[in-house]
């Protein structure tokens, strides 16, 4: 008992056996748990690089290739190579490539944590980075030639508008099958990358079709150009975190009606069939 007579709960540790241990001797666990998650931190870290290092390679390879030998691979490539790292590296990372998407994820709580968030974008700026160095390595792409992402048509908001709203469709396919326990991951990967490679061909004549700042970013260091380059940092992010408040209002709808209609939202007022179909439903972002 403390000294105003109080009981006090007793903890007490005990190993496999159980058999009492010293709470000294527990520390070790506590140790291990952390480099356990410091250990998931880097790997998660480093999908993200590797996952960018591909999608920004190849995608800038497309550029050059359709450039130099008048081809249309781009959106057929960013397609197939989205499809495929969603698919592969998701998973033992989150592969989002996509510092929009991060940013989205953490700004809803979902994923990562905000005080994780620099690694993450740090990792995708380096790959985009080193995906740049490698295509003039190895390409050597000739003089004028630019892999990056710029506006196609003359002032700024045209391709601000259409960046963002494409960025907001391609976050509700990404809320969608990231919250959609239903959904595997061959058909989320499938849904993604259609989505990307739809998306930029429809608006790849106005913008370049990025929905990335990185796939932009990237290019503009390494090449030293910067045209517009600020629309690429911001349109993506507005879009997405849009993109992200319709998926929620659309996947809460039935609570919002069954609070207008006086129903409060709660459990006791919700017809058992309208709560039995909805029980499945994953809360988006």
């Amino acid at each position: 008992m403390d000294p105003a007579g109080k009981k006090l709960d007793a903890v007490v540790v005990s190993n496999v056996d159980g058999e009492p241990v010293d709470v000294d001797q527990a520390e070790p666990a506590a140790d291990v748990s952390r480099g356990l998650a410091i250990g998931l931190l880097i790997r998660e870290v480093m999908v993200e690089m590797v996952a960018t290092f591909v999608v920004i390679f190849w995608s800038c390879v497309a550029v050059v290739m359709q450039e130099t030998y008048q081809t249309l691979t781009l959106p057929l490539t960013c397609l197939v190579v989205a499809m495929t790292v969603a698919f592969v590296l998701s998973w033992v990372g989150p592969a989002h490539f996509n510092p929009a998407v991060t940013i989205t994820f953490a700004a809803y709580r979902r994923f990562p944590a905000w005080p994780n968030l620099p690694l993450y974008i740090a990792a995708q700026l380096s790959g985009s980075l080193l995906a740049c160095l490698a295509v003039n390595a190895i390409m050597d792409p000739p003089n004028g030639v630019f892999y990056g992402t710029a506006p196609m048509v003359g002032g700024r908001r045209l391709p601000f508008v259409m960046e963002m709203t494409a960025s907001a469709v391609l976050m509700v396919v990404i809320a969608g099958v990231a919250t959609d326990v239903t959904v595997g991951k061959t058909a989320g990967g499938i849904a993604i990358g259609a989505a990307v490679g739809g998306l930029g061909l429809v608006i790849g004549p106005v913008s370049g079709g990025s929905m990335n700042p990185v796939r932009s970013l990237g290019p503009a260091i390494v090449l030293g150009r910067y045209d517009g380059v600020w629309i690429y940092m911001v349109a993506p992010v507005v879009g997405m975190i849009i993109g992200a408040f319709c998926s929620r209002i659309v996947r809460r709808s039935h609570r919002i009606v069954a609070f207008l209609c006086g129903g409060g939202g709660g459990g006791g007022s919700t017809p058992a069939g309208v709560a039995g179909a909805h029980a499945v439903a994953a809360v988006a972002v």
